[in-house]
């Protein structure tokens, strides 16, 4: 990603760049399944 750095100097000592975790995964797949899950169902209803 462009907003990670490829290494970070703290004090001497050097570690990787961070990356993206399986929990990170969830909350973004959470973050947009549920507004198009209420969307399609706001749609659904509005239909019937």
């Amino acid at each position: 990603m462009a907003l990670m750095k490829s290494k970070e100097s703290v004090q001497g000592i050097t570690s990787r760049a961070p990356r993206p975790t399986r929990g990170a995964a969830v909350l973004v797949a959470c973050a947009l399944s549920i507004p198009v899950f209420v969307v399609l169902s706001l749609i659904e209803w509005a239909l019937m």
